[in-house]
């Protein structure tokens, strides 16, 4: 389990590594933008540990969904709403707690191609 934690993690630096570098240059990185990277995949493994929701083989497929939702919700973010809406710090906020609210959702309601 602490590979999965650490191959999720290093895939999620990697893969939002030139959209962080854009957001620092464009001057619209905040600090809480780090936590991206590891808090969403702790909360998943914490809920997985203390066995809330469905305990089979089927939930790597909810980590693989949250490792690769968050680069590309973050790289949307980076590219497209700081262009659209000027609120860079807005968005960012909006972004983390989608972030945030989506291992819990998975834990409860575990979607559709899963089941």
């Amino acid at each position: 389990m602490a590979a999965l934690f650490l191959y999720s993690i290093t895939a999620i630096i990697l893969l939002s590594s030139i959209a962080w570098y854009f957001a620092r240059r464009r001057k619209t990185w905040f600090d809480w933008d780090w936590l991206l990277c590891t808090l969403p995949t702790a909360i998943w493994f914490a809920l997985v540990t203390r066995g809330i929701g469905s305990q089979n083989q089927d939930q790597i497929i909810e980590l693989a969904y949250i490792t690769g939702l968050i680069p590309t919700v973050f790289t949307l973010r980076v590219f497209i709403l700081d262009k659209l809406f000027k609120n860079a710090k807005r968005n960012s906020i909006f972004i983390f707690a989608i972030c945030m609210a989506t291992p819990i959702i998975f834990r409860f309601y575990p979607p559709s191609f899963i089941n």
